[in-house]
C-alpha cells in the first residue's frame, strides 16, 4: 500500500518509519529545503521515550549532549531564587529523560527513516488532493501528480493537508494569548555557564540554554493580542516587544547575528472533532496541537504516529484503522489540551500575579519529594503502557 505522508517533522518521520517496518510503502514530502535548524529546547521523556524505545532510538537520543547540569530561576539581577540539578529530574523519571532540541529529534528520525528505506522529498508540497474513494490523487506544487492509497497530514499546526481536506485553519485554531520566539546567539559575554536560566517578568518569560561553550539558545514567550506574525524582521519585532525587559534579555536579542533562522509562532491549539475523512488522516499538531504549555507535543505526536501505523497493520479496512487510532489517542490529547488551558494563565506572569506565591510554587514543584508527583502532570507515564506491538 503506497501512502503519502505530508510533513517531514517528528510525527511524519515516526509514522513513515513504522509504516515501512510494517510492510507499507510511505513517501514523505516536506516543504522545507532540508532538515530544519530552528526550534527550542525540550525535555524528552514519557510517551515519546516509549516510542523511541520501540523503534530503537534511545541510545541515539542519549548520545545528544548539551552542557547542562543545573536549572536556575533568576531575578532581575541574575541572582537565583530557585535552582535544582537536572539529575533530579532524570532520577524522578527513572533515567528515561534527555534534554534535546526539536531539530535533534528530527535529524535522528530522518537518519533512521532513510536507513530503513523511506523516501523523503524535501522542497515539496501539495497543491491539491482529490479523494476518489479507491485512491487519493495528489497534485504537487511543482506540477507533478501521483496516486496514493492513503494520505496522512503530519504537516503541523498550519497543515496544508487539513486546509485542503477539512477546511481553513481558523475554524480549528484556539489561540492562547501567547507567542514564542527562539534563536541562537554567541555565548560570549553571557555568563550562564552549564545552566538553564529562566527569567520572568510581567507578560514575558525568557529561557537561556547553553548549546556549547560558544553558543546558547534563547527562547522567549510573551503575552500579546492575536496579530499577523512578522516574517521579514522577526528580531526587529522582538526587540521592540522586549525593549523594556530586564536582566540580560535585551542584550541577548541584540547579539543575534542573523546566521541562523528564527523560530516564531503563536501558541495555538488545534481542536477538531474528526481527525480523518475518507482516505485522509491527520497526525500530531495537524489535528491536536497541544502547544509548549503542555510540554508533551513531540511525545504525543510520536505516540499518535506509532498508533496510526499499528492500527493500519491490524485492520484490513483503513476506515476501521483510522477510527481505532482516533479512539485511542484523541482522549489523551484532549486531556492535555485542557491542562494547557488551565496552565496558560500561570505560565507567563501577569500584572495580577503575586511574585512571592509564584516563587514559592516553583520551589515546591522542583523539591525532591514533590518532583515525581509533579512530573505526572507533564506526562511522565507513557500512554502506550500495556499496548503490545
Amino acid at each position: 500500500m503506497r501512502i503519502l505522508v505530508s510533513g517531514g517533522g517528528i510525527a511524519g518521520l515516526t509514522c513513515a518509519i513504522e509504516l515501512k517496518r510494517r510492510g507499507f510503502d510511505p513517501l514523505v514530502i516536506e516543504r522545507e529545503k532540508g532538515l530544519r535548524a530552528e526550534g527550542y529546547m525540550m525535555d524528552f521523556f514519557g510517551s515519546g521515550w516509549d516510542v523511541a524505545g520501540r523503534i530503537g532510538l534511545t541510545e541515539r537520543l542519549r548520545a545528544v549532549r548539551y552542557p547542562i547540569d543545573t536549572v536556575e530561576f533568576v531575578d532581575t539581577d541574575g541572582r537565583p531564587y530557585a535552582q535544582f540539578p537536572v539529575d533530579r529530574v532524570r532520577q524522578a523519571l527513572g533515567g528515561h529523560y534527555v534534554y534535546l532540541r526539536r531539530p535533534d529529534l528530527e535529524r535522528i528520525l530522518a537518519e533512521r527513516a532513510r536507513a530503513v528505506g523511506v523516501e523523503i522529498r524535501y522542497d515539496a508540497s501539495l497543491a491539491e488532493l482529490d479523494d476518489h474513494g479507491d485512491r487519493v490523487h495528489a497534485r504537487f506544487a511543482d506540477g507533478g501528480e501521483d496516486d496514493f492509497a492513503l494520505v496522512f497530514g503530519a504537516d503541523g499546526v498550519h497543515s496544508r493537508v487539513r486546509d485542503l481536506v477539512f477546511g481553513p485553519e481558523t475554524q480549528f485554531a484556539r489561540f492562547l494569548g501567547l507567542y514564542v520566539a527562539a534563536f541562537h546567539v554567541p555565548a560570549m559575554g553571557f555568563s550562564i555557564g552549564h545552566k538553564v536560566k529562566l527569567y520572568e517578568e510581567t507578560n514575558h518569560f525568557a529561557f537561556l540554554y547553553p548549546l556549547s561553550d560558544t553558543r546558547l539558545d534563547a527562547t522567549f514567550a510573551f503575552r500579546r493580542a492575536e496579530m499577523k506574525i512578522p516574517h521579514n524582521d522577526r528580531i526587529g519585532f522582538l526587540r521592540e516587544e522586549m525593549r523594556d525587559a530586564g536582566w540580560i534579555t535585551k542584550d541577548v536579542i541584540a547579539a543575534y547575528n542573523g546566521e541562523e533562522p528564527v523560530y516564531f509562532d503563536s501558541v495555538t491549539q488545534i481542536v477538531m472533532q474528526q481527525w480523518h475523512k475518507g482516505r485522509v488522516a491527520l497526525i500530531g499538531d495537524a489535528c491536536g496541537c497541544l502547544t509548549l504549555l503542555a510540554g508533551q507535543g513531540s511525545h504525543m505526536a510520536m505516540a499518535g504516529a506509532y498508533v496510526l501505523a499499528q492500527e493500519l497493520a491490524r485492520h484490513e479496512d483503513h476506515a476501521a484503522a483510522f477510527a481505532a487510532y482516533q479512539r485511542f489517542i484523541k482522549p489523551a490529547v484532549e486531556k492535555r489540551q485542557k491542562s494547557a488551558l488551565q496552565f496558560v494563565g500561570l505560565f507567563v506572569p501577569s500584572k495580577d500575579s503575586r511574585e512571592w506565591l509564584r516563587r514559592l510554587v516553583i520551589r515546591l514543584f522542583f523539591c525532591e519529594p514533590l518532583l515525581t508527583l509533579g512530573m505526572r502532570f507533564f506526562g511522565a507515564k507513557s500512554i502506550l503502557v500495556g499496548r503490545v506491538d
